[in-house]
């Protein structure tokens, strides 16, 4: 494991003035796992390349958790193939919305019930407009991560026919899990 200091990269403060602009990390120092993986996720990670193929753009791993980068347009046929192939993901055990600030990613953890097996699937959607098919014809779970993806996210699901709000409430103006939505300053008393 290796550390990394957040505030690496940035300018150096000059003057009295400038130190008290640079941000202040408070906590112990941040550890980033290597992306390693072991027997049993190397085996995992060949099913899922085979299974893949070439919709696969790259592809890594942890532990016993390979992941796969496929385009959004492919990200259904990608999920499919894990679920009806040598691979049986018959679950989808956790959907995500990531703001990476230029672009949403989505990540889907996918696992067999009985191949006792797990395996990432992630697509990469424009942060304006994001945009991807459902999967809710593949795993009826997929719904209720959709809403939330859409109600946090401004995530749009084409085939989900229920994209009521989840956690919000009808009428709510803005994405909230996004970075850029605005959050109030509130102060103790």
């Amino acid at each position: 494991m290796t550390e990394q200091d957040p505030l690496a990269g940035q300018p150096e403060a000059k003057g009295p003035e400038a130190s008290a602009e640079k941000p202040v990390r408070h906590g112990p120092p941040i550890v980033v796992a290597e992306e390693q993986l072991n027997e049993r996720g190397e085996q995992t990670a060949e099913q899922l390349a085979r299974t893949l193929g070439a919709l696969a753009l790259d592809a890594a791993g942890r532990d016993d958790t390979p992941w796969a980068r496929v385009d959004a347009s492919q990200l259904h046929r990608a999920a499919e193939k894990c679920r009806d192939g040598e691979m049986g993901m018959d679950m989808l055990n956790l959907m995500l919305a990531v703001d990476w600030v230029d672009r949403i990613q989505m990540i889907y953890v996918l696992y067999s019930t009985t191949n006792n097996r797990k395996a990432i699937l992630k697509a990469d959607l424009p942060a304006e407009a994001p945009k991807i098919s459902s999967v809710t014809d593949l795993w009826e779970a997929g719904s209720w991560y959709e809403r939330e993806a859409h109600d946090l996210f401004g995530v749009e699901f084409p085939g989900n026919s229920d994209m009521s709000p989840l956690l919000l409430y009808e009428g709510f103006e803005g994405h909230p899990g996004l970075k850029s939505y605005p959050l109030n300053d509130y102060e103790e008393w």
